[in-house]
């Protein structure tokens, strides 16, 4: 089954049976980042983004989609922060287990609404490379048992999450 919009094979299908090609989840993803960068604030006054030089799968993303529209330069110590959904929700998920929740994880990224899998799907794509973010294995597995019961749960802990804020 293809993408309604176009009818190609699609590369991404979400958890609504909604499908996307190729192109529609590029387009997807990246009005994603600038939906994002607008609903945070994010945006410098000079509109030139630095982003830290930390030679990741994920600074390297943000690096190619900012590219598009503004000056991006790259920082070796200071920059816009490029974490995941992911990781943000699992962050959430191991301060719950531990009992050390609170709703001040200040964390406002452009990749903020993306998964670490449409971060590596987009990048494949692009042909984009650098390195995977480390997780804490423990807490990934466990994290991991619970997404295959409910395969939105990342999204479910940051909309709760925005709630509390």
């Amino acid at each position: 089954m293809g993408c309604k919009n176009c009818s190609k094979n699609y590369v991404w299908k979400f958890t609504n049976k909604k499908q996307l090609c190729k192109n529609c989840f590029c387009d997807y993803f990246e009005r994603k980042i600038f939906a994002t960068i607008r609903k945070f604030g994010i945006m410098p006054k000079n509109r030139e983004f630095k982003i830290k030089n930390d030679k990741s799968l994920n600074a390297n993303v943000v690096a190619y989609v900012l590219k598009k529209k503004f000056n991006v330069n790259f920082a070796e110590k200071t920059g816009i922060n490029t974490t995941s959904l992911s990781q943000i929700a699992e962050r959430i998920f191991f301060k719950i287990l531990v009992g050390n929740f609170n709703n001040k994880i200040k964390n406002e990224s452009p990749l903020y609404y993306l998964s670490d899998k449409e971060i590596e799907l987009y990048a494949r794509i692009k042909g984009i490379s650098g390195k995977r973010s480390d997780k804490d294995d423990k807490i990934s597995k466990l994290f991991n048992r619970f997404k295959q019961k409910n395969p939105d749960l990342e999204h479910n802990i940051i909309n709760a999450f925005d709630q509390l804020r």
